[in-house]
């Protein structure tokens, strides 16, 4: 994370000079990035009775990887709209051991996303924007019984929900800009009559793209 965040201020202080040498992207037209920052899953699970309320939330950091695609126009001189797909991939995973034979883990898994961003210029190089659309999560339980291999369990979960989130774009040279973004998603949960499982998502990203 250490890294990441150096990463970040040394892009952001060699905007300026980047700029002078070349002229800015201009924020319309097509676009394709790579992009890697924080991720934070975070699950939540309700237990009730007619009297009793249990509730707990556990989450776990680790690393977010990927890409996006989409286009922009310009609309008014100073404001843009566009529609973009991505797909991320995340290194957070999470284990506990019952037995010492028994071991159960969740990995998050990809994370397919699509939707609209609308943009403002706040400067000649930079553009303030917000976004919002649809994700669909995946998660991986496997569950590994050393004592009898043949017991063990590995299942893959997928769940729909949506995403907000806003960020900053700033062109670095003619085709090539960089960002920075804070995303927030929440998934679908399960209930049953007396239990209740939420996920949403937290996550702070880098992202270096070409326009064409």
């Amino acid at each position: 994370m250490k890294i990441i965040a150096v990463s970040l201020v040394a892009l952001l202080a060699a905007t300026p000079a980047l700029a002078q040498e070349a002229p800015a992207a201009a924020p319309v037209g097509a676009r394709v990035e790579v992009r890697v920052g924080w991720d934070r899953p975070v699950t939540t699970l309700e237990l009730f009775d007619d009297t009793v309320t249990y509730k707990d939330s556990a989450g776990k950091s680790g690393v977010s990887y990927g890409g996006e695609v989409g286009y922009d126009v310009m609309v008014g001189g100073f404001g843009t709209i566009g529609a973009y797909a991505g797909i991320d991939g995340s290194s957070v995973r999470d284990c506990v051991s019952y037995t010492t034979a028994e071991r159960f883990c969740i990995k998050a898994g990809r994370n397919i996303t699509a939707g609209v961003r609308v943009g403002h210029m706040i400067s000649a190089t930079a553009l303030l924007y917000a976004k919002a659309g649809y994700s669909n999560g995946s998660t991986t339980l496997t569950d590994r019984d050393l004592d009898a291999p043949e017991n063990d369990l590995r299942e893959k979960l997928t769940r729909d929900g949506f995403h907000l989130g806003a960020g900053v774009e700033m062109g670095l040279s003619q085709n090539v800009y960089g960002k920075l973004e804070y995303v927030y998603t929440n998934y679908n949960g399960f209930e049953a009559t007396d239990a209740k499982l939420d996920a949403d998502r937290h996550q702070v990203v880098a992202g270096v793209g070409v326009r064409f």
